[in-house]
């Protein structure tokens, strides 16, 4: 299995069935992924201007490559990439599916307060949970 991220693929994304899922954001750096050189999905991530080697990771697999560790691969290949120390993740509370595969990659759900003081604010949604992983350098 070779898992590669190469330049972005607008069109390929937009025919994602899922790419509503992800909001392209101007700051934001994307990749298509490839799975064994077929496109298997879209990662990127939007950089926190006011905390150095930090952002909100976005990914996007094609139904017919999830369980295949595309996700970690994918996510290691981004922060080697770009020399990110720490990631966030916005998450679906019922998207049980990517909570498990990110927490399965040493991703961790913020504590409780943190979660309902970003609600409270506004940065997360009623129905998101938002988890965290420090990459070990």
């Amino acid at each position: 299995m070779v898992i590669k991220i190469v330049p972005f693929d607008k069109e390929y994304f937009m025919n994602l069935k899922e790419h509503k899922k992800i909001l392209l954001n101007n700051d934001g750096i994307y990749y298509t992924i490839l799975y064994n050189d077929e496109r298997a999905g879209v990662v990127g991530f939007i950089p926190i201007t006011s905390l150095k080697k930090t952002g909100f990771v976005q990914i996007i697999i094609d139904p017919k490559y999830r369980g295949k560790e595309i996700v970690r691969k994918a996510e290691d290949l981004l922060v080697q990439k770009h020399n990110i120390q720490r990631l966030y993740a916005t998450i679906k509370e019922n998207n049980v599916a990517s909570i498990r595969a990110h927490k399965k990659i040493g991703f961790k759900i913020i504590d409780d307060n943190k979660l309902i003081d970003l609600k409270r604010k506004g940065f997360l949604r009623e129905d998101e949970i938002r988890l965290e992983k420090v990459v070990s350098t």
